[in-house]
């Protein structure tokens, strides 16, 4: 940076060379934090989107089922077409 290496800088140079990688240090772990809330957002709303996704597909089977159970019930229900009676017997 200064050229020369450290070997070559004095004291306060190094000393102003320390604190300014501290300060980009902070600033590097400042964007970081702020990428990774960012991404913990887009994570949060994706879940949120894939819970009411599955919500939907819960119901869907749900709905399905119930159709399909109703519709056992009515088969398995044993119900004459024909009344017997001795009037129409030939």
């Amino acid at each position: 940076m200064y050229g020369g290496g450290a070997g070559t800088m004095t004291l306060d140079e190094l000393h102003s060379l320390e604190k300014y990688l501290e300060i980009w240090m902070y600033h590097i772990r400042s964007a970081k934090m702020d990428i990774m809330f960012q991404e913990i957002q887009l994570l949060k709303n994706k879940e949120g989107i894939l819970e009411a996704a599955n919500k939907y597909l819960q119901d869907k089977i749900d709905e399905q089922y119930t159709v399909t159970n109703m519709t056992q019930n009515l088969t398995d229900f044993q119900c004459p077409l024909t009344v017997q009676n001795e009037i129409f017997q030939f």
